[in-house]
C-alpha cells in the first residue's frame, strides 16, 4: 500500500489520492463512465492504461460506496500485517457512490497457476502447501476475507496477493466463527489438474499453520467436504441427491459430469 495518500476532493467527491502516482481521479471516473468493464453485484471494474502502469478502476453505485474506503482501510491493515495486497492510488466517495483505483499487481491468476503446474507435481504440491499456509497466516492475523475465491488471489513471483478487500473484516472472534467459510470459497471450484489429494494438501498446510490438533484437522475436513458439496449444489444448480450419490471426489473432478466447463 502506498504511504503517500493525501486528501482529495472535486465535484462532490471526497477521499484520498496517492500524490506521487500522478493519477487524475477525474480521468479515471470519465474512463469508467465511458467503458463497459466487468460487472458484479456490487461494483463495476474497468482496466485502464496510465503513464505509471496498468490500473483497475472500480466504481460502486449507491449505496455501496462505503466499500471503496473499506478496501483502503483493510488493504492498509493487511499490508501492515505483512500480507500482500494491491496498491491503492485513489479511494473516494460521493454521496452513496464510491471509487477505488488500484495498480495492477501483475502475476497470474491462482487457477491458471495451478493448471500450469499440473504436470510438474513437485511444483504444484509446493504451491498448494504455500497457499494453505498463507490462508492460515491471514486468519492468524485476525482477518476474514469477504470472498476468498481463486480469482481473488494472484500469484506474483512466490507471493500470494489478496484482491477485492472491500468486504474483508478484521476480528479474531469472526475468524473463530466464520474463518473456515474462506476455505469453502477457496475450494468450491473445479480446477484442471487439482485432485482430492491436492485439496487435502492445502488443508493440511492450513491446519499446520493454525496449529490445529489432529482431531480438529479431521473434524474440519469432514465439515469442509459437507459444506463445499452444499455450496456447489447451490451455485451450480446440482441436485443434492445426485451429488450425494456421486460423492465429493466425483463432484469436484475436472472433466467429470459435474465440471461446469465440461458440461458447456
Amino acid at each position: 500500500m502506498s504511504a503517500a495518500l493525501v486528501p482529495w476532493q472535486a465535484e462532490g467527491w471526497r477521499g484520498w489520492v496517492d500524490a506521487a502516482a500522478g493519477i487524475d481521479p477525474a480521468a479515471c471516473l470519465a474512463a469508467a463512465a465511458g467503458g463497459v468493464g466487468r460487472a458484479s453485484r456490487h461494483a463495476r471494474t474497468l482496466p485502464l492504461s496510465a503513464a505509471g502502469g496498468a490500473l483497475f478502476v472500480k466504481t460502486y453505485p449507491a449505496p455501496g460506496g462505503w466499500r471503496a474506503t473499506r478496501a483502503l482501510r483493510m488493504g492498509q491493515a493487511l499490508a501492515a500485517a505483512g500480507l500482500a495486497v494491491p496498491t491503492v492510488v485513489v479511494a473516494a466517495r460521493r454521496g452513496g457512490a464510491g471509487l477505488l483505483v488500484t495498480r495492477d499487481t501483475g502475476g497470474e491468476d491462482l487457477l491458471a497457476a495451478v493448471a500450469r503446474r499440473r504436470a510438474r507435481l513437485g511444483e504444484k504440491r509446493a504451491l498448494l502447501g504455500r497457499l494453505g499456509a498463507e490462508v492460515a497466516r491471514l486468519h492468524r492475523a485476525g482477518f476474514v476475507h469477504g470472498d476468498l475465491v481463486p480469482p481473488n488471489i494472484r500469484l506474483v513471483g512466490e507471493h500470494f496477493v489478496f484482491l477485492d478487500n472491500d468486504r474483508t473484516r478484521r476480528s479474531r472472534l469472526l475468524v473463530r466463527l466464520a474463518g473456515r467459510r474462506n476455505l469453502v470459497q477457496l475450494g468450491r471450484f473445479v480446477v484442471p489438474g487439482l485432485t482430492v489429494s491436492d485439496r487435502a494438501r492445502v488443508l493440511a498446510a492450513y491446519a499446520a499453520g493454525r496449529g490445529l490438533s489432529r482431531r480438529a484437522h479431521r473434524r474440519l475436513a469432514r465439515w469442509l467436504v459437507t459444506k463445499t458439496m452444499a455450496r456447489r449444489c447451490a451455485i451450480d444448480c446440482i441436485p443434492e441427491a445426485a451429488a450425494a450419490r456421486a460423492g465429493f471426489r466425483e463432484l469436484m473432478r475436472s472433466g467429470g459430469p459435474f465440471d461446469p466447463q465440461a458440461v458447456r
